[in-house]
């Protein structure tokens, strides 16, 4: 560009817009969607998944998202209680113990919002604590809650009967640590560590206290 006979060199064009989860653009996806994709994409592609992911926006996107699958999944464990209830009733004796596990699991069912919320900030709160002991947290708190509120999707797994929650379990630590790696720029094995070391401390605390309980059987 020539200005007063002077060179200027012109403006780079602006690039292309970056690519949101599809939760965090409902507007375009529509409500569910957005919610399918988003789930689909972190149980089934979580690199590609957490590579759209953006390290700032605020709590609410992901938040949110952790509020309506942890509803979802209790609704569904609901139901399979309602299901497995009906059929029981037919051969069993005590039908006072079968309404109550229909009656617990509906009450789950209505809390779950709260139950889901403070879950994810206490959970996303001791990996944030363990990530920076390690040294792998590097982009702050926001991150490492992004990276767990968004692999509460992994409980939609729980829906499955006899090994849902397990199942759930393990690729919800996978997910994890994939998140971590991915929005700290963290090495594997400190996103290992940093998921992994809760469950550590809380192995080898409940074995202590099962090798204390022997130890005083055996010496009264």
């Amino acid at each position: 560009m020539q200005i007063d006979g002077e060179q200027y060199a012109s403006a780079p064009p602006p690039g292309p817009p970056p690519v949101l989860p599809p939760w965090e653009e409902r507007g375009r996806y529509g409500f569910l969607n957005a919610l399918y994709l988003t789930t689909r994409d972190v149980l089934g592609a979580p690199e590609r998944f957490f590579a759209r992911v953006p390290l700032r926006g605020g709590l609410w996107q992901p938040l949110l998202f952790a509020l309506v699958v942890g509803t979802l999944s209790a609704f569904l464990d609901w139901m399979w209680t309602l299901a497995a209830s009906s059929l029981r009733i037919l051969i069993e004796e005590d039908v006072a113990r079968l309404l109550r596990g229909q009656l617990s699991s509906g009450f789950a069912f209505i809390m779950s919002p709260g139950i889901a919320f403070v879950t994810v900030f206490v959970q996303a709160g001791i990996v944030h604590l363990c990530l920076l002991l390690v040294g792998g947290a590097r982009t702050g708190f926001e991150a490492t809650f992004r990276a767990v509120a968004y692999a509460q999707a992994v409980w939609i797994l729980a829906a499955v009967p006899f090994c849902g929650n397990v199942v759930a379990l393990f690729w919800g630590a996978v997910v994890t640590i994939i998140g971590l790696r991915r929005l700290h720029g963290a090495t594997t094995g400190r996103a290992v560590l940093a998921v992994t070391l809760p469950m550590i401390i809380c192995l080898a605390s409940c074995g202590r206290l099962a090798l204390l309980g022997i130890t005083k059987g055996l010496l009264h």
